[in-house]
Order: structure tokens, then C-alpha cells, then sequence
């Protein structure tokens, strides 16, 4: 993995300069969180608060480290919705640990925080070797003991380090003996007492606070297709409350806003999208929010979506319990912008010439006396990137712009944002 800095200047020739400054001291932070679902263990992260700007690029770090039995070297596994020019993480074996570098550097258009929330950034993989092992993984700083992240906005050359407020450890540990139905080990030296409720509390450590102990061999979250194997249902959560979900995307935008209803006692929701309306479903977004009721998602231009949702509910042990999916939502995201378009005079023709729009099914080209005027429609084109006009009908059309378009389930035109208005020359 190239070293950070490699990595900055990167970022700083794909996006402007302009120096910031962070407001104060303590808007500097931000904050950590990691959830377990069996031995896969979900890493996300919030924008600090001071930063105004979007975030293009981004570096961590994390210890995975054993206890108890042993463990085989971790990987890391970038979420599906990060959309950016790099991501590398590098392994890295330390005594009984393994540190994990993780490094994401995108373009000006490539936001890491695309809602300025929290962003789901990938899967820790552990990989234990024996059959009882004790498995703890933390947020760690990039220079010193202090956990840090570091991070590069799309109007800044330097990289600004952050602390990471409020971060958790997390404890995967089993045992084969005295573990609990969820796969929480209670403390051999402690009693529970008789007035305190049964349920586990996590365990504490003194360097980063609360550690939260969860099972290894819960299942993965189920797919959307399959019914949860669920073992703990918590009368305050209504797994049957149906959720109304809406969808869309402004004109030319490839950013699609989710809106749907609360459901009683849920800890959170789930998005998931599946590519045309028969693709494997895949989760791309996790609310942690009971109340949040609306966030936007940035998928992939000139596509084809099925979105669906559900909410759960999170235990003390980290096991999950969801509820039902709401109906799926179809929706086709816009062509990219067309670039590069030309216009030129040759003889008695007007050559017209643009850059190919990836899964673009056509373009429209428009003509106008004026560059700030009235356009009208010349040519729907299905194939290629160049036209060519006769003068002698269109002498008095001298500015020019493309769009792309594809066609969403009911085929119907999807188009993109216009191209820049060329003057024929």
C-alpha cells in the first residue's frame, strides 16, 4: 500500500485549493462506531462537525487484537455505496495484533459523506482458528495512542487530523463452556443480582471507554429474500409495522432521497438495492436513527434500481431483529453530463462532435439564435457522437448543447444534465 502522503497528492490534483479552518477545538471531532454481526464487524464513521465542506478522502486505523485462543490474519472489505478513486487497506501483524490501515482518496465528485452523517465504510473480517477465542477490535490514532482519523476535503491540499470522540471497543469472544443461548459469556467472577435485570452488560475499558461484547456465530444479516433467524423478540418493537417508502432523484442527479414512515421501538433501518427489478438485493445504507425518517444515497449514474428498506432492532449482545420489508421502489438514475462537445463549420455543414456518456442509450441535440435564448430540438440520435447539420436550413442557429438519456423499466427517457452551450465557429 503506497504510504498516505502518495495519497494526498492525489487528492490534490484531482480537487481546487483553498485553505480552511476548523471553528473550535471541540466541533473538531468526530465520532467512531463499530457493530458486530457474527465475525464480521461493520466500521462506520460521522464528518466532523466543523467541516463544512465535502470529504473526498479519508484515513484511519483500527487494532484487531486476541486474547483468547487464536486468530488468523483479518481482512477489510470496502461497502458497495463508497464511491472512490482509491481504497486500499493494508494488514499490518503487530506481536499479537493486527493493525489495519485503511485509505480512501477520491475525486471532487466522490464524497464520502454524501448525507454529512454517518457513512457506512466497510466490513472487518476476523478469521478465528480455535474453537475458544476472545477477539477484541478498536479505533487506534494514526500518530499516537489517541484515536484519530484523517481526512482531506474537496477544497483542501493538506491532510487535517481529527479525534475520534466517544469510539467503542468491540469483544467477539466464545467459549465452550457457559455461554449463554446469544452467545454471550457471562464473567466467571461475577454473580448477577437477584434485583438487576438478566440481560449481559458490556464489559469496560479503561482507554476507550464502554466495550461491547457480541456473539461470533450469529448469521450474517439475512438477504432480503430470506426470513431472519431471529431468537430475541422485544415486545417494544413492532416487526410487523410496515414501512411506506418513497424514491427519487432530482432532474440529471444520480443522488437518490429515501423518505419513509417510523416504525415503533426500532433501533434503525436498513436500505437495500438490487440492479433492474430481478438483481440480488444488497444492503448500501444503514440509518442508526429511530427517528430519522429521510436521508440521500448517491448511486451510480445511468442505472436501473430496485430499492427496498426494513427496520430492527439492536440487542445488548449485538444480535439483530427485523422487521418486514417494505414494497420495492424502481427507479433509474440520470446519464452523466455530456462533455467535450464541439461545433464547427465545414464547407456548407455544420460538424457537431461530443464525448460517449457510459450506458448512454441516445443523445438530444438542441440549437438556438441565442446563447441565452430559446433551444429547440434538432436530432434525437440513437447511435454515435457526431452529427452533421446543413447550414442552409440552420444559418441562423450558431449555439449549440447535448444531452444524454437512457431509458428507466417502463421505458421511458431518463436524460442527464445538458452539456456547456458551444458556439459553431
Amino acid at each position: 500500500m503506497k504510504k498516505w502522503l502518495s495519497y494526498i497528492l492525489l487528492s490534490a490534483l484531482l480537487i481546487s485549493t483553498l485553505p480552511f479552518s476548523m471553528a473550535r477545538a471541540e466541533e473538531d471531532g468526530c465520532s467512531g462506531k463499530l457493530t458486530a454481526n457474527g465475525n464480521q464487524i461493520n466500521v462506520s464513521l460521522s464528518v466532523p462537525q466543523a467541516v463544512k465542506e465535502n470529504i473526498t478522502s479519508l484515513h484511519f486505523k483500527l487494532n484487531v487484537s486476541v486474547s483468547g485462543g487464536t486468530m488468523e490474519e483479518p481482512a477489510f472489505q470496502f461497502a458497495d455505496a463508497i464511491q472512490s478513486e482509491v481504497k486500499d487497506c493494508k494488514i499490518i501483524k503487530n506481536n499479537d495484533s493486527y493493525i489495519v490501515d485503511v485509505i480512501l482518496s477520491g475525486k471532487k465528485e466522490q464524497i464520502i459523506f454524501p448525507v454529512r452523517v454517518q457513512a457506512d465504510i466497510g466490513m472487518v473480517l476476523l478469521k478465528p482458528s480455535s474453537s475458544d477465542y476472545k477477539i477484541t477490535t478498536q479505533f487506534i490514532g494514526i500518530t499516537g495512542e489517541t484515536p484519530t482519523l484523517e481526512y482531506v476535503t474537496d477544497s483542501g491540499q493538506s491532510a487535517k487530523e481529527a479525534p475520534l470522540m466517544n469510539t467503542e471497543s468491540l469483544i467477539i469472544e466464545k467459549s465452550s463452556q457457559g455461554q449463554s443461548p446469544g452467545g454471550y459469556v457471562p464473567p466467571a467472577t461475577k454473580k448477577p443480582d437477584a434485583s438487576a435485570s438478566p440481560s449481559a452488560e458490556p464489559s469496560t475499558s479503561p482507554s476507550t471507554g464502554p466495550s461491547i461484547t457480541a456473539t461470533p456465530n450469529v448469521s450474517p444479516s439475512p438477504s432480503p429474500s430470506s426470513t431472519p433467524d431471529v431468537t430475541e423478540k422485544p415486545s417494544s418493537f413492532n416487526q410487523k409495522g410496515k414501512i411506506s417508502l418513497s424514491v427519487k432523484a432530482a432532474k440529471g442527479s444520480r443522488v437518490v432521497t429515501f423518505k419513509w414512515n417510523t416504525v415503533r421501538g426500532a433501533d434503525g433501518y436498513m436500505i437495500y438495492s438490487a440492479l433492474g427489478k430481478s438483481g440480488k438485493y444488497k444492503r448500501i445504507k444503514t440509518v442508526s436513527k429511530q427517528k430519522t425518517t429521510t436521508c440521500n444515497v448517491t448511486m451510480a449514474y445511468a442505472s436501473s434500481y430496485s430499492f427496498r428498506m426494513r427496520a430492527y432492532k439492536q440487542s445488548d449482545n449485538g444480535t439483530k431483529v427485523y422487521g418486514q420489508y417494505s414494497k420495492a421502489k424502481n427507479l433509474t438514475t440520470a446519464p452523466a453530463k455530456v462533455t467535450g462537445v464541439k461545433a464547427r463549420i465545414s464547407g456548407k455543414s455544420i460538424k457537431l462532435s461530443w464525448k460517449k456518456v457510459k450506458n448512454a442509450k441516445g443523445y438530444q441535440i438542441y440549437a438556438g439564435k441565442k446563447k441565452n435564448g430559446r433551444y429547440t430540438l434538432v436530432k434525437t440520435l440513437k447511435k454515435g457522437t457526431s452529427l452533421k447539420l446543413a447550414i442552409k436550413k440552420y444559418k441562423k442557429y450558431k449555439y449549440f448543447k447535448v444531452r444524454a438519456y437512457v431509458d428507466n423499466t417502463s421505458k421511458k427517457h431518463v436524460y442527464g444534465n445538458f452539456s456547456k452551450v458551444v458556439k459553431a465557429k
